[in-house]
C-alpha cells in the first residue's frame, strides 16, 4: 500500500502536554491533556477539525491520562492522576456517571473491552480493576504486576486482555473474569528491556489450518528499549476451553495444539522469557529498533495493513508488517506521546508535548475542504466497509491483504507469492505466522484457494486483479 501524509491542520486547544487522543469513526476526535481538560473535534468540511460547543469537558483536578470513546460512541470516558475516570456524554458534554481507583491511586490506563461487557484500569501500585456495564467493581487483580502499569489493551474480539509494567512484563488474561482467583493466562517476562510502553491488537485474527482449535492473535508492544515487537499470540478458542472454574477437573477436555503446549514450560524469544499455559502461548515473530528514544506509541491501522508509533524522539513514523519504515512525519517540536488513526485509515492525529495535536492525511490527496470518506482504502477494507464477509483463508499473513497468487508453505498457511519470496529473501527460515523452523523454502500454488478467491470476487463483479 503507498502512503502519502502530509499534514493538514495544527490544533492549539491545550495548554499542557496532550497525553492522549482517541477516534470515534472518522470524523469524531477526543483528546485528554495534562492540562486536566478533556476535549472534543469534529471535522468539518472547509475548516477541518473544530472544536464541539459542549468542549472542554471539565471535572478532573489532575492530568488526564487516557481518554476513550466507549465502543458505541455515546460515551467519552477520561482516567486521570486523581484515581478517577469520568464519564461524558458525548453529546452534551454533561458527567454521567465517575468510578474510583481503589485507595484513590493514580490511574496510568484505561480502557473499553471492544463489546462493551466492561472497562478495566491500571494503577502505579500494578492494581488491576475490573469494573462491570454498571460501574461496579467487578474484580481488584492485585499481585500480577509489582510496579506501574502504563499499558492496557483488549484484543478486538473482545477474548483476551493485556497488561504491561515498567519493569516490562506483559501479562494477557482471557477475559472470563468470573473465577474468585483470577491469573494471566500467559507470562511474558522481559518483553522490553526498561519497561514496556504501549500495545496494540490486530483485528485480522486467524486459525491455525492444521488444528483449528487455535486461535492466532497478532500484536504490537513498544517500550523503553526503542524497539517495536511483533507477537503471535496462540490460543486454544473458547468453544473447546475448560473454564477456569472446573479447568483442572478431570474431565477436562484433552485438546491438542502444535502451537500451545500440553503442559506449561518455559521458553525464549528473543530477550523475553516466556511462561505459556495450556491454552495459551507466544513467540515473537519480529523486533526492530523503531526510533532514537522511547517508543511511547503504537496503533495498527483498521486491516493491520500499517503500524504507526510514536516516540520521545519527536517522530512519528509509519511501517509495514515486516518492519520496513514507510514514512517519518517530524513536525512536533516535542515528544510525541499518542497517535490515533480514524475508521477507514484516511487520516492520521497525533499529540505531543509541544501542547499541539497534528491532523494528518494519509491518502495524500485531502485537504480542509474535504469530507472524510473514500480515502486510503485496499480491496479488503473497501469489502469490510461494506459489510462483506471476508474469509481470513483469503488474506495474506504478512500483507494483510487479499492475496492475488497465493502460495502454501510446509505450515500449512497460504501466503500472497511474492511477499513470502521476499520474506526468504532476507534469510529468513521460518513460519511468518508460527516462527518455528522450516525444512524447507519450496513454495506451491494453491490453485483452490486461488479459484475460491477469484470466484468470491466475481460474485461481487469485482476484478480480482484489478
Amino acid at each position: 500500500m503507498s502512503v502519502a501524509p502530509k499534514l493538514l491542520q495544527r490544533i492549539d486547544a491545550h495548554h499542557s502536554d496532550v497525553t492522549s487522543i482517541d477516534f470515534f469513526g472518522n470524523s469524531l476526535l477526543v483528546t485528554g491533556s495534562s492540562d486536566k481538560t478533556v476535549r472534543l473535534f469534529k471535522w468539518i468540511s472547509g475548516s477541518g477539525f473544530e472544536e464541539d460547543k459542549s468542549s472542554p469537558f471539565l471535572g478532573h483536578k489532575y492530568a488526564v491520562t487516557k481518554v476513550e470513546f466507549s465502543p458505541k460512541g455515546y460515551v467519552v470516558a477520561s482516567s486521570s492522576v486523581d484515581g478517577t475516570v469520568i464519564f461524558w456524554d458525548a453529546n452534551t458534554g454533561e458527567r454521567v456517571d465517575i468510578i474510583h481507583q481503589p485507595n484513590g491511586e493514580a490511574i496510568r490506563n484505561m480502557q473499553f473491552c471492544p463489546d462493551g461487557s466492561l472497562i478495566a484500569t491500571t494503577d502505579d501500585t500494578g492494581v488491576i480493576c475490573i469494573f462491570g456495564q454498571e460501574k461496579k467493581l467487578m474484580k481488584s487483580i492485585k499481585g500480577i504486576h509489582e510496579e506501574s502499569v502504563p499499558t492496557l489493551t483488549f484484543s478486538k474480539d473482545s477474548k483476551i486482555m493485556l497488561t504491561g509494567c515498567t519493569l516490562g512484563n506483559v501479562r494477557l488474561f482471557f477475559t472470563d473474569f468470573d473465577a474468585e482467583q483470577i491469573e494471566p493466562d500467559l507470562l511474558i517476562d522481559n518483553g522490553h528491556d526498561m519497561g514496556i510502553l504501549d500495545a496494540d491488537f490486530c483485528k485480522t485474527t486467524r486459525f491455525d489450518p492444521l488444528h483449528l482449535s487455535t486461535k492466532i492473535y497478532t500484536l504490537a508492544t513498544s517500550g523503553n528499549d526503542n524497539l517495536i515487537k511483533i507477537w503471535r499470540i496462540y490460543t486454544i478458542i473458547e468453544d473447546t476451553r475448560p473454564s477456569r472454574r472446573n479447568s483442572t477437573t478431570s474431565d477436562s477436555p484433552k485438546l491438542y495444539s502444535r502451537l500451545v503446549p500440553t503442559t506449561m514450560h518455559q521458553h525464549f524469544s528473543g530477550t523475553a522469557t516466556i511462561y505459556p499455559t495450556t491454552y495459551m502461548n507466544a513467540e515473537c515473530v519480529n523486533s526492530f529498533t523503531a526510533h532514537g528514544s522511547s517508543v511511547t506509541s503504537v496503533k495498527f491501522n483498521a486491516t493491520g495493513t500499517l503500524l504507526v508509533s510514536g516516540s520521545l524522539d519527536r517522530l512519528i513514523k509509519i511501517w509495514d508488517m515486516q518492519g520496513n519504515c514507510l514514512k517519518t512525519l517530524d513536525e512536533h517540536a516535542r515528544y510525541v506521546n499518542c497517535v490515533a488513526i480514524n475508521a477507514d485509515s484516511t487520516i492520521l492525529a497525533s499529540g505531543s508535548n509541544d501542547k499541539q495535536v497534528h491532523i494528518w492525511d494519509l491518502t495524500g490527496s485531502f485537504t480542509l475542504d474535504s469530507h472524510i470518506s473514500n480515502g486510503l482504502r485496499s480491496l479488503l477494507m473497501t469489502l469490510q466497509l461494506s459489510d462483506q464477509d471476508v474469509p481470513m483463508d483469503f488474506v495474506c499473513p504478512i500483507t494483510s491483504e487479499i492475496m492475488t497468487d497465493p502460495v502454501i508453505l510446509e505450515d500449512g498457511f497460504s501466503y500472497e507469492r511474492q511477499a513470502i519470496l521476499t520474506w526468504f529473501s532476507k534469510d529468513k527460515r521460518t513460519s511468518p505466522m508460527t516462527n518455528m523452523e522450516l525444512t524447507t523454502t519450496e513454495v506451491m500454488t494453491n490453485e483452490k484457494l486461488k479459484m475460491e478467491i477469484e470466484s468470491f470476487l466475481k460474485k461481487l463483479d469485482m476484478d480480482p486483479f484489478e
